[in-house]
């Protein structure tokens, strides 16, 4: 299992696209986080802090998913995942030496851009924000299990559709268009209360310093996030074991 694991590292990390969005997601929250708050006026509380870094580190956790999308579904473009299923008949151990470290490279850049984001406010700011305020914590380690969530997802799409571009508008666009069209039609036609079981706007209250109160909450919403994450990259391993390559 190591020597599948190095052997994915590998993949991953010799692709100019894997830098490429890594470094996008890297600095991005941590120029706007400086720019804001190094420009603001207004003495930076736990949470508000907590709330500027958990928003914008969202996006890194989409572009970290679109990572692991894409780590999919390229070698299935290629081709260059039948000489590794060659190698490993059985499939199951490429197919998971590939989610862990997919998910451990989220699990790693997410960790390191939120506290690079929190020092760097506080040290900007002027400031000496309470981490321990009730709200704070649990939202930076909230946007941290989103990340590492949807790039379990990002891998169950890749597994499942294993063309790039409809895999990642799939990823993408869910959360983004889908589920807001959703919200509305349910609440138009007055079933407000389901919102709160769409994937995403569940998940979501983990990476929020105040979860809506009608809806799952931080942990509820997490876990039901999670069980739709785990379905579809079961499903996705499934089909990747049954279907020809």
């Amino acid at each position: 299992m190591i020597d599948a694991i190095r052997s994915e590292w590998i993949k991953v990390s010799t692709v100019t696209v894997t830098w490429v969005l890594t470094v996008v997601a890297v600095l991005f929250p941590l120029v706007i986080t400086v720019l804001t708050t190094a420009f603001a006026d207004n003495v930076w509380r736990g949470e508000e802090l907590a709330s500027l870094v958990t928003g914008l580190t969202i996006v890194s956790a989409m572009l970290l998913a679109v990572v692991s999308t894409i780590s999919v579904t390229s070698e299935f473009s290629h081709n260059t995942i039948r000489p590794t299923f060659a190698a490993m008949p059985d499939r199951i151990r490429p197919l998971v030496a590939k989610v862990v470290v997919q998910l451990a490279m989220a699990l790693v850049v997410v960790t390191a851009t939120v506290i690079a984001c929190w020092v760097l406010g506080a040290i900007v700011s002027g400031d000496s924000p309470d981490l321990g305020d009730g709200t704070a914590l649990p939202a930076m380690v909230g946007v941290v299990l989103l990340a590492v969530g949807l790039s379990l997802l990002g891998y169950g799409l890749g597994l499942l559709i294993r063309n790039s571009a409809a895999a990642v508008c799939m990823l993408l666009l869910w959360p983004l268009i889908a589920e807001g069209l959703i919200a509305g039609l349910l609440s138009a036609i007055g079933f407000e209360d389901l919102v709160r079981f769409l994937p995403y706007a569940s998940g979501i209250n983990m990476a929020v310093t105040e979860p809506d109160p009608e809806s799952l909450g931080r942990v509820g919403g997490g876990l039901y996030f999670y069980a739709w994450v785990v379905v579809i990259a079961a499903l996705g391993v499934l089909s990747a074991r049954k279907r020809d390559a």
